[in-house]
């Protein structure tokens, strides 16, 4: 069985953003996702839980997560939308802070 590299691991290779074309796509399936839940966005509460899991995260670089090229403040904010490392707790179905309310 393989290990996974740590964050810690992960941190030390200098991590950098998707190609402009999968940014793009990036952006599209994530529009696409979020329209379909209605434009749903989640509590205050759960959108600090969500940054403050992306703060640790060897990912992260100031608002934008090199993983998937997605600026983390919008992101968050969209309860359709997960980490693309799986870091983020699942949202209950139905909690919302209302219909495209992104500030």
């Amino acid at each position: 069985m393989t290990q996974r590299p740590t964050d810690a691991a992960r941190a030390s290779e200098t991590p950098r953003p998707p190609s402009l074309p999968r940014q793009a796509w990036n952006l599209a399936r994530s529009l696409a996702q979020f329209v379909a839940d209605g434009c749903r966005t989640i509590g205050e509460d759960d959108y600090r839980r969500r940054l403050e899991i992306c703060d640790g995260c060897y990912a992260r670089r100031g608002d934008r997560c090199l993983k998937c090229g997605c600026r983390l403040s919008m992101k968050a904010r969209a309860r359709a939308l997960r980490c693309p490392l799986d870091k983020w707790p699942p949202v209950a179905s139905g909690v919302c802070q209302g219909v495209c309310d992104v500030r």
